[in-house]
Protein backbone atom coordinates (compact mmCIF):
# COMPACT_ATOMS: atom_id res chain seq x y z
CA UNK A 1 0.00 0.00 0.00
CA UNK A 2 1.54 3.53 -0.80
CA UNK A 3 2.27 5.70 2.30
CA UNK A 4 -0.36 7.95 3.16
CA UNK A 5 -0.50 11.80 2.52
CA UNK A 6 -0.77 13.24 6.39
CA UNK A 7 -4.39 15.42 6.72
CA UNK A 8 -3.91 19.17 8.26
CA UNK A 9 -7.18 18.30 9.96
CA UNK A 10 -6.89 18.46 13.78
CA UNK A 11 -9.53 18.64 16.66
CA UNK A 12 -8.24 22.00 18.22
CA UNK A 13 -5.55 20.52 19.88
CA UNK A 14 -2.41 22.58 21.74
CA UNK A 15 -0.03 20.68 19.38
CA UNK A 16 -1.68 20.47 16.09
CA UNK A 17 -1.11 17.13 15.60
CA UNK A 18 -1.26 15.16 12.36
CA UNK A 19 -1.96 11.24 12.06
CA UNK A 20 -1.89 9.32 8.53
CA UNK A 21 -4.60 7.68 7.00
CA UNK A 22 -4.47 4.30 5.55
CA UNK A 23 -5.92 5.33 2.27
CA UNK A 24 -4.41 9.15 2.07
CA UNK A 25 -8.07 10.77 2.55
CA UNK A 26 -9.00 11.96 5.87
CA UNK A 27 -12.58 10.77 7.29
CA UNK A 28 -14.52 13.78 8.21
CA UNK A 29 -18.85 13.97 8.35
CA UNK A 30 -18.77 15.16 4.66
CA UNK A 31 -16.67 12.87 3.05
CA UNK A 32 -16.47 9.46 4.88
CA UNK A 33 -13.16 7.43 3.92
CA UNK A 34 -14.39 4.63 1.45
CA UNK A 35 -11.38 2.05 3.26
CA UNK A 36 -12.86 2.93 6.90
CA UNK A 37 -16.50 3.06 6.12
CA UNK A 38 -16.24 -0.83 4.75
CA UNK A 39 -14.13 -2.12 7.62
CA UNK A 40 -16.29 -0.01 9.97
CA UNK A 41 -19.19 -2.07 8.06
CA UNK A 42 -18.08 -4.98 8.24
CA UNK A 43 -16.41 -5.69 11.44
CA UNK A 44 -19.42 -3.94 13.32
CA UNK A 45 -21.54 -7.01 11.35
CA UNK A 46 -19.93 -10.11 12.12
CA UNK A 47 -18.89 -8.39 15.91
CA UNK A 48 -22.71 -8.06 16.70
CA UNK A 49 -23.60 -10.97 15.33
CA UNK A 50 -20.96 -12.92 16.98
CA UNK A 51 -21.48 -10.67 20.67
CA UNK A 52 -25.44 -11.24 20.26
CA UNK A 53 -25.06 -15.16 20.07
CA UNK A 54 -22.95 -15.02 23.18
CA UNK A 55 -25.26 -12.70 24.98
CA UNK A 56 -28.21 -15.10 23.87
CA UNK A 57 -25.97 -18.32 25.36
CA UNK A 58 -25.10 -16.77 28.42
CA UNK A 59 -28.74 -16.47 29.21
CA UNK A 60 -29.70 -20.08 28.61
CA UNK A 61 -26.20 -21.97 30.10
CA UNK A 62 -22.66 -21.33 31.14
CA UNK A 63 -20.40 -20.37 27.90
CA UNK A 64 -17.23 -23.05 28.23
CA UNK A 65 -15.20 -19.86 28.92
CA UNK A 66 -15.09 -15.98 29.23
CA UNK A 67 -16.65 -13.65 26.55
CA UNK A 68 -15.59 -10.29 28.06
CA UNK A 69 -12.57 -9.86 30.19
CA UNK A 70 -11.84 -6.80 31.97
CA UNK A 71 -8.20 -6.31 31.87
CA UNK A 72 -5.60 -4.09 33.92
CA UNK A 73 -3.29 -2.75 31.55
CA UNK A 74 -0.81 -0.70 34.27
CA UNK A 75 -1.14 -0.02 37.85
CA UNK A 76 0.61 3.59 37.66
CA UNK A 77 -0.97 6.17 38.07
CA UNK A 78 -0.20 10.01 37.87
CA UNK A 79 -3.29 10.76 40.00
CA UNK A 80 -3.84 10.80 43.60
CA UNK A 81 -7.92 10.24 44.06
CA UNK A 82 -9.27 10.13 47.45
CA UNK A 83 -11.32 6.95 47.15
CA UNK A 84 -8.50 4.62 45.65
CA UNK A 85 -5.43 3.33 46.52
CA UNK A 86 -4.27 2.23 43.31
CA UNK A 87 -1.60 5.08 43.34
CA UNK A 88 0.22 4.14 45.85
CA UNK A 89 0.96 0.41 44.62
CA UNK A 90 4.43 -0.19 43.50
CA UNK A 91 4.13 -1.84 40.64
CA UNK A 92 7.22 -3.64 38.84
CA UNK A 93 7.26 -6.93 36.20
CA UNK A 94 3.91 -5.95 34.74
CA UNK A 95 2.26 -7.74 31.54
CA UNK A 96 4.21 -6.61 28.37
CA UNK A 97 2.74 -6.58 24.89
CA UNK A 98 4.41 -9.65 23.98
CA UNK A 99 2.48 -11.54 26.26
CA UNK A 100 -0.74 -9.81 25.69
CA UNK A 101 -0.69 -10.93 22.02
CA UNK A 102 0.60 -14.70 23.22
CA UNK A 103 -2.78 -14.68 25.00
CA UNK A 104 -4.95 -13.64 23.02
CA UNK A 105 -3.63 -15.64 20.48
CA UNK A 106 -4.09 -18.79 22.44
CA UNK A 107 -7.89 -17.45 23.60
CA UNK A 108 -9.00 -15.57 20.74
CA UNK A 109 -12.63 -15.97 21.92
CA UNK A 110 -13.08 -12.58 23.77
CA UNK A 111 -15.84 -10.19 22.16
CA UNK A 112 -15.47 -7.57 24.79
CA UNK A 113 -12.45 -6.21 26.16
CA UNK A 114 -12.63 -4.29 29.26
CA UNK A 115 -8.60 -2.56 29.59
CA UNK A 116 -8.13 -0.14 32.66
CA UNK A 117 -5.41 0.81 35.03
CA UNK A 118 -4.43 3.09 37.35
CA UNK A 119 -3.82 5.67 34.21
CA UNK A 120 -3.27 3.75 31.16
CA UNK A 121 -1.43 6.35 29.38
CA UNK A 122 1.57 5.89 31.95
CA UNK A 123 2.48 3.17 30.00
CA UNK A 124 4.75 4.44 27.34
CA UNK A 125 3.73 1.37 25.38
CA UNK A 126 0.16 1.12 25.04
CA UNK A 127 -0.52 1.57 21.47
CA UNK A 128 1.82 -1.59 21.42
CA UNK A 129 -0.34 -3.46 23.79
CA UNK A 130 -3.63 -2.60 21.83
CA UNK A 131 -2.47 -3.47 18.84
CA UNK A 132 -1.71 -6.59 20.14
CA UNK A 133 -5.08 -7.36 21.42
CA UNK A 134 -6.24 -6.27 18.09
CA UNK A 135 -4.38 -8.22 16.13
CA UNK A 136 -4.40 -11.35 18.06
CA UNK A 137 -7.73 -10.99 19.31
CA UNK A 138 -9.82 -12.32 16.58
CA UNK A 139 -13.66 -12.30 17.96
CA UNK A 140 -13.05 -8.97 18.93
CA UNK A 141 -16.00 -6.60 19.09
CA UNK A 142 -16.05 -3.95 21.78
CA UNK A 143 -12.75 -2.63 23.46
CA UNK A 144 -13.53 0.06 25.91
CA UNK A 145 -11.55 1.79 28.47
CA UNK A 146 -11.13 4.81 30.66
CA UNK A 147 -8.90 7.66 31.31
CA UNK A 148 -8.49 10.62 32.94
CA UNK A 149 -7.65 12.81 30.24
CA UNK A 150 -4.74 14.30 31.55
CA UNK A 151 -2.70 12.99 28.70
CA UNK A 152 -4.62 14.20 25.74
CA UNK A 153 -2.63 14.14 22.57
CA UNK A 154 -1.64 10.46 23.96
CA UNK A 155 -4.88 9.53 24.29
CA UNK A 156 -6.38 11.34 20.79
CA UNK A 157 -3.49 9.57 18.69
CA UNK A 158 -4.03 5.95 20.71
CA UNK A 159 -7.86 6.02 19.25
CA UNK A 160 -6.80 7.58 15.60
CA UNK A 161 -4.36 4.26 15.42
CA UNK A 162 -6.83 1.87 17.25
CA UNK A 163 -9.65 3.00 14.71
CA UNK A 164 -7.41 2.27 12.13
CA UNK A 165 -6.30 -1.29 12.34
CA UNK A 166 -10.12 -1.75 12.35
CA UNK A 167 -12.35 -2.60 15.60
CA UNK A 168 -15.47 -3.25 15.79
CA UNK A 169 -16.79 -0.60 18.38
CA UNK A 170 -14.14 1.58 20.29
CA UNK A 171 -16.03 3.81 23.84
CA UNK A 172 -13.76 5.74 25.73
CA UNK A 173 -15.11 7.22 28.70
CA UNK A 174 -13.02 10.11 30.93
CA UNK A 175 -13.62 10.64 34.15
CA UNK A 176 -14.49 13.40 35.53
CA UNK A 177 -16.47 14.14 39.34
CA UNK A 178 -18.10 16.97 39.34
CA UNK A 179 -17.55 20.69 38.87
CA UNK A 180 -13.47 22.00 38.95
CA UNK A 181 -13.23 22.32 42.21
CA UNK A 182 -14.32 19.06 43.59
CA UNK A 183 -12.89 17.54 40.87
CA UNK A 184 -9.77 18.22 41.78
CA UNK A 185 -9.85 17.71 45.32
CA UNK A 186 -11.35 14.66 45.06
CA UNK A 187 -8.38 13.38 42.16
CA UNK A 188 -6.19 15.29 44.27
CA UNK A 189 -4.19 16.82 41.23
CA UNK A 190 -4.60 20.41 39.91
CA UNK A 191 -5.47 21.40 36.41
CA UNK A 192 -6.77 18.16 35.90
CA UNK A 193 -10.80 19.05 35.42
CA UNK A 194 -9.49 20.98 32.52
CA UNK A 195 -7.43 18.69 30.67
CA UNK A 196 -10.03 16.02 31.08
CA UNK A 197 -12.58 18.42 29.49
CA UNK A 198 -10.97 19.18 26.30
CA UNK A 199 -9.70 16.04 25.93
CA UNK A 200 -13.22 14.92 26.17
CA UNK A 201 -13.73 17.91 23.88
CA UNK A 202 -11.55 16.67 21.13
CA UNK A 203 -12.58 13.37 21.33
CA UNK A 204 -15.94 14.31 20.31
CA UNK A 205 -14.57 15.52 17.14
CA UNK A 206 -13.66 12.43 15.94
CA UNK A 207 -16.99 11.54 13.57
CA UNK A 208 -16.70 7.29 13.21
CA UNK A 209 -19.66 5.42 13.40
CA UNK A 210 -18.17 2.70 15.77
CA UNK A 211 -16.74 5.02 18.36
CA UNK A 212 -18.09 6.95 21.22
CA UNK A 213 -16.56 8.86 24.06
CA UNK A 214 -18.76 9.72 27.65
CA UNK A 215 -17.82 11.35 30.56
CA UNK A 216 -18.05 8.66 33.57
CA UNK A 217 -18.92 10.18 37.00
CA UNK A 218 -18.17 8.13 40.49
CA UNK A 219 -20.83 9.13 43.01
CA UNK A 220 -19.67 9.03 46.66
CA UNK A 221 -20.78 11.43 49.11
CA UNK A 222 -18.44 14.45 48.42
CA UNK A 223 -20.63 14.59 44.64
CA UNK A 224 -23.51 12.77 44.71
CA UNK A 225 -25.42 15.80 44.85
CA UNK A 226 -23.47 17.97 41.72
CA UNK A 227 -24.86 16.22 39.05
CA UNK A 228 -26.24 18.81 37.54
CA UNK A 229 -23.48 21.29 38.68
CA UNK A 230 -20.86 18.97 36.68
CA UNK A 231 -23.44 18.53 33.61
CA UNK A 232 -23.39 22.85 33.83
CA UNK A 233 -19.90 22.99 34.08
CA UNK A 234 -19.10 21.19 30.97
CA UNK A 235 -21.43 22.99 28.82
CA UNK A 236 -19.12 26.04 29.84
CA UNK A 237 -16.87 24.51 27.77
CA UNK A 238 -19.00 22.45 25.62
CA UNK A 239 -22.34 23.97 25.28
CA UNK A 240 -24.28 21.24 23.36
CA UNK A 241 -23.25 18.79 25.84
CA UNK A 242 -25.81 16.14 26.59
CA UNK A 243 -27.23 14.74 29.84
CA UNK A 244 -27.20 11.27 27.89
CA UNK A 245 -22.96 11.93 27.58
CA UNK A 246 -22.77 11.65 31.13
CA UNK A 247 -22.06 7.94 32.96
CA UNK A 248 -23.03 7.38 36.55
CA UNK A 249 -21.83 4.43 38.93
CA UNK A 250 -21.25 4.38 42.42
CA UNK A 251 -18.02 3.57 44.19
CA UNK A 252 -16.53 0.46 45.93
CA UNK A 253 -14.18 -1.17 48.25
CA UNK A 254 -11.62 -3.44 46.71
CA UNK A 255 -8.54 -5.13 48.31
CA UNK A 256 -7.12 -6.71 45.43
CA UNK A 257 -7.83 -4.16 43.14
CA UNK A 258 -8.19 -0.56 44.49
CA UNK A 259 -6.46 -1.76 47.29
CA UNK A 260 -9.02 0.85 49.33
CA UNK A 261 -10.56 -1.16 52.04
CA UNK A 262 -11.63 0.66 54.96
CA UNK A 263 -12.10 4.06 52.54
CA UNK A 264 -15.26 5.87 52.61
CA UNK A 265 -16.89 5.60 48.95
CA UNK A 266 -20.55 4.55 50.05
CA UNK A 267 -21.62 6.74 53.02
CA UNK A 268 -24.98 8.66 52.14
CA UNK A 269 -26.88 5.80 50.12
CA UNK A 270 -30.11 8.16 50.05
CA UNK A 271 -27.94 11.05 48.32
CA UNK A 272 -26.40 9.23 45.47
CA UNK A 273 -29.99 6.81 45.22
CA UNK A 274 -31.62 10.35 44.48
CA UNK A 275 -28.67 11.58 41.95
CA UNK A 276 -29.29 8.68 40.31
CA UNK A 277 -33.05 8.52 40.14
CA UNK A 278 -33.47 12.17 38.78
CA UNK A 279 -30.57 11.65 36.28
CA UNK A 280 -33.10 8.65 35.10
CA UNK A 281 -36.01 10.33 34.94
CA UNK A 282 -34.61 13.54 33.42
CA UNK A 283 -32.69 10.75 30.75
CA UNK A 284 -35.97 9.30 30.22
CA UNK A 285 -36.35 5.76 28.94
CA UNK A 286 -34.57 4.45 26.04
CA UNK A 287 -34.64 1.55 23.39
CA UNK A 288 -31.45 1.89 22.43
CA UNK A 289 -29.17 -0.89 23.94
CA UNK A 290 -26.60 0.81 25.49
CA UNK A 291 -29.43 3.49 26.64
CA UNK A 292 -31.72 0.32 28.08
CA UNK A 293 -28.46 -1.28 29.76
CA UNK A 294 -27.52 2.24 31.47
CA UNK A 295 -30.74 2.82 32.81
CA UNK A 296 -31.04 -0.66 34.05
CA UNK A 297 -27.85 -0.45 35.95
CA UNK A 298 -28.71 2.81 37.48
CA UNK A 299 -32.32 1.83 38.39
CA UNK A 300 -31.07 -0.92 40.66
CA UNK A 301 -28.96 0.80 42.37
CA UNK A 302 -31.11 1.23 44.94
CA UNK A 303 -31.82 -2.42 45.02
CA UNK A 304 -28.35 -2.76 45.80
CA UNK A 305 -28.46 -0.57 48.84
CA UNK A 306 -30.78 -1.82 50.05
CA UNK A 307 -29.86 -5.36 50.05
CA UNK A 308 -26.21 -5.28 49.98
CA UNK A 309 -26.34 -7.92 47.17
CA UNK A 310 -26.49 -8.32 43.27
CA UNK A 311 -29.84 -7.08 41.83
CA UNK A 312 -29.66 -9.98 39.63
CA UNK A 313 -27.62 -13.52 39.42
CA UNK A 314 -23.79 -12.38 38.72
CA UNK A 315 -22.00 -14.01 35.95
CA UNK A 316 -18.25 -13.44 36.92
CA UNK A 317 -16.19 -16.59 36.20
CA UNK A 318 -18.99 -17.65 33.71
CA UNK A 319 -19.67 -15.20 31.13
CA UNK A 320 -17.08 -12.84 32.20
CA UNK A 321 -13.42 -11.94 34.32
CA UNK A 322 -10.44 -9.83 35.44
CA UNK A 323 -6.95 -10.26 35.02
CA UNK A 324 -4.69 -7.99 36.72
CA UNK A 325 -1.35 -6.39 35.68
CA UNK A 326 0.46 -9.15 36.83
CA UNK A 327 -1.61 -11.97 35.17
CA UNK A 328 -3.55 -13.12 38.69
CA UNK A 329 -7.06 -14.32 37.63
CA UNK A 330 -9.79 -12.92 39.21
CA UNK A 331 -13.70 -13.63 39.26
CA UNK A 332 -14.13 -9.42 39.24
CA UNK A 333 -12.37 -6.51 40.78
CA UNK A 334 -13.99 -6.66 43.89
CA UNK A 335 -13.67 -10.04 45.24
CA UNK A 336 -9.55 -11.11 45.89
CA UNK A 337 -10.18 -14.49 45.55
CA UNK A 338 -7.27 -15.50 43.19
CA UNK A 339 -8.17 -18.42 40.75
CA UNK A 340 -4.32 -18.57 39.67
CA UNK A 341 -1.58 -16.91 38.00
CA UNK A 342 -1.70 -16.76 33.65
CA UNK A 343 1.83 -16.06 33.17
CA UNK A 344 2.84 -19.31 35.48
CA UNK A 345 0.76 -21.39 33.99
CA UNK A 346 1.95 -20.90 30.39
CA UNK A 347 -1.32 -18.69 29.87
CA UNK A 348 -3.50 -21.41 30.03
CA UNK A 349 -6.67 -19.87 30.45
CA UNK A 350 -8.68 -23.04 29.96
CA UNK A 351 -6.80 -25.06 32.16
CA UNK A 352 -7.21 -22.76 34.53
CA UNK A 353 -10.89 -22.40 33.83
CA UNK A 354 -11.16 -26.01 34.44
CA UNK A 355 -9.91 -26.18 37.71
CA UNK A 356 -11.54 -26.96 40.69
CA UNK A 357 -10.81 -23.67 42.30
CA UNK A 358 -12.71 -21.79 39.05
CA UNK A 359 -15.53 -24.00 39.90
CA UNK A 360 -15.62 -23.59 43.23
CA UNK A 361 -15.37 -20.35 43.12
CA UNK A 362 -17.89 -19.93 40.37
CA UNK A 363 -20.71 -21.97 42.48
CA UNK A 364 -19.65 -19.60 45.37
CA UNK A 365 -20.69 -16.36 43.05
CA UNK A 366 -23.82 -18.44 42.22
CA UNK A 367 -24.43 -19.08 45.77
CA UNK A 368 -24.38 -15.58 46.61
CA UNK A 369 -21.42 -16.77 48.75
CA UNK A 370 -18.98 -13.37 47.36
CA UNK A 371 -18.42 -10.07 48.79
CA UNK A 372 -21.22 -8.50 46.18
CA UNK A 373 -21.25 -5.53 43.72
CA UNK A 374 -22.57 -3.50 41.64
CA UNK A 375 -19.63 -2.07 39.75
CA UNK A 376 -20.21 -1.85 35.72
CA UNK A 377 -17.09 -4.08 35.08
CA UNK A 378 -19.45 -6.78 36.67
CA UNK A 379 -22.87 -5.40 36.50
CA UNK A 380 -23.32 -4.83 32.58
CA UNK A 381 -22.50 -8.42 31.84
CA UNK A 382 -24.66 -9.17 34.15
CA UNK A 383 -27.53 -7.61 33.00
CA UNK A 384 -26.43 -9.05 29.76
CA UNK A 385 -26.72 -12.41 31.40
CA UNK A 386 -30.52 -11.63 32.88
CA UNK A 387 -31.91 -10.33 30.15
CA UNK A 388 -35.15 -11.09 31.17
CA UNK A 389 -35.14 -10.47 34.60
CA UNK A 390 -33.49 -7.33 33.54
CA UNK A 391 -36.45 -6.19 31.55
CA UNK A 392 -39.09 -6.54 34.33
CA UNK A 393 -36.85 -6.16 37.74
CA UNK A 394 -38.25 -3.11 39.54
CA UNK A 395 -36.10 0.06 39.51
CA UNK A 396 -35.58 2.78 42.23
CA UNK A 397 -35.98 2.46 46.21
CA UNK A 398 -38.28 0.59 47.41
CA UNK A 399 -39.67 3.37 49.97
CA UNK A 400 -39.33 6.85 49.92
CA UNK A 401 -35.92 7.94 50.55
CA UNK A 402 -35.56 10.52 53.42
CA UNK A 403 -35.81 14.24 52.84
CA UNK A 404 -32.19 15.60 51.73
CA UNK A 405 -30.26 17.08 54.70
CA UNK A 406 -29.95 20.95 54.04
CA UNK A 407 -27.49 23.69 55.42
CA UNK A 408 -29.30 25.79 58.17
Amino acid sequence: MPKSTKSTRNYGTEDSSVFDHPCGVWYDEVRPCPLWASQEHTLSVTGKIGLFKEIVGANVRSPRLPYKVTFVATYHCNFRCQMCNIWQKKSTDEMTPDEVAHFFERWPQFRWVHMTGGELFMRRDIDDLVAAIQRSCKSLFLLNFPTTGWFGDKTISLVEKTLARGVGRLMVTISLDGPKAVHEQMRGLPGSWDKGVETFRRLRGIKRSNFQTVVGMTLLPQNAGLVDETIAAIRTVIPDFKRSELHLNIGHESGHYFDNVGVSVSGDHAAVIRAIEDHRKQLGGSLHPVGFLENRYQGLVASYYETGKSPLPCTALSSSCFVDAYWNLFACSIWDAKIGNLRESNFDLGALWETETRKKRRQDVADENCPHCWTPCEAYPTLLGNLGRAAVAKTGPSKPLPAPITAS
